[in-house]
């Protein structure tokens, strides 16, 4: 487990794209995927939802790369190779711990 805050955790998994890249990178064999496939993920997750009307695919890649893969990063959860466009999931207990305490719905399984 990482020293990380308690409060910084849950500020970390508060977003709903940055539970949606972690479940995805969980779920993957290698923890590792592609920028473009994780983009595609998240935005057919988004899709599928019933909240509010479906983002623009290029602006949900803009948030990812700019916004919550940095945030991820700085967290220690996953490491973004921007050259290569690989993205490594580096599990962590404590973020595992809180997202598998999440209900169903929050949690996002798998569908």
């Amino acid at each position: 487990m990482t020293n990380q805050s308690f409060d910084a955790c849950l500020r970390l998994v508060a977003d709903q794209h940055r539970r949606r890249i972690i479940h995805h990178l969980r779920h993957e064999a290698t923890g590792t995927t592609t920028f473009e496939d994780l983009v595609d993920q998240i935005h057919r997750r988004a899709s599928d939802s019933k909240n509010g009307p479906q983002q623009d695919r290029e602006e949900l890649a803009i948030q990812l790369q700019h916004s919550h893969l940095p945030k991820l990063a700085d967290y220690g959860v996953v490491e973004f190779e921007h050259t290569t466009g690989a993205v490594r999931y580096h599990p962590d207990e404590q973020v595992e711990t809180v997202l598998d305490s999440l209900p169903g719905e929050v949690s996002l399984p798998n569908p």
